[in-house]
């Protein structure tokens, strides 16, 4: 070990209020090619479960959905595992989201800085990859 200080995945909070380490998921830039950069923690986000759920409905219903490594079809969002959504799923997906009302004051923010985030993996990457931790 280098002895430098150890990095976290960033966290976005919406209304989440539990202990630390609790279930969500962790989105990550997807990169289909063996010649891409490595990820490092920082272009990651992790997202509880509870605050997963305003961004979820929008996720659901591109499915069922080919896997972009293996041509298998995933038939819904898995909850426990890897979740490889290629770019142009991921754009219908942002135009939604950015369409949704936002009934309380609070959830257009957490809104805004979800859509920028993958808005900025997705300038260099070819998808985001969502991983269930249930």
């Amino acid at each position: 070990m280098d002895g430098g200080e150890k990095t976290t995945i960033p966290v976005l909070l919406y209304r989440y209020k539990g202990p630390r380490r609790n279930i969500g998921f962790t989105l990550s830039p997807l990169y289909l090619n063996e010649a891409s950069p490595p990820i490092e923690t920082e272009q990651m986000l992790f997202i509880y479960n509870e605050d997963f759920e305003y961004i979820r409905p929008a996720l659901d219903r591109v499915f069922p959905l080919a896997d972009p490594y293996t041509g298998e079809m995933m038939l819904m969002l898995d909850p426990c595992w890897d979740n490889p959504i290629p770019k142009n799923v991921w754009t219908g997906v942002l135009a939604e989201l950015e369409e949704m009302k936002a009934d309380e004051p609070e959830l257009a923010p957490f809104l805004e800085a979800f859509i920028t985030w993958a808005k900025k993996q997705l300038d260099h990457a070819d998808g985001i990859e969502v991983m269930g931790n249930l």
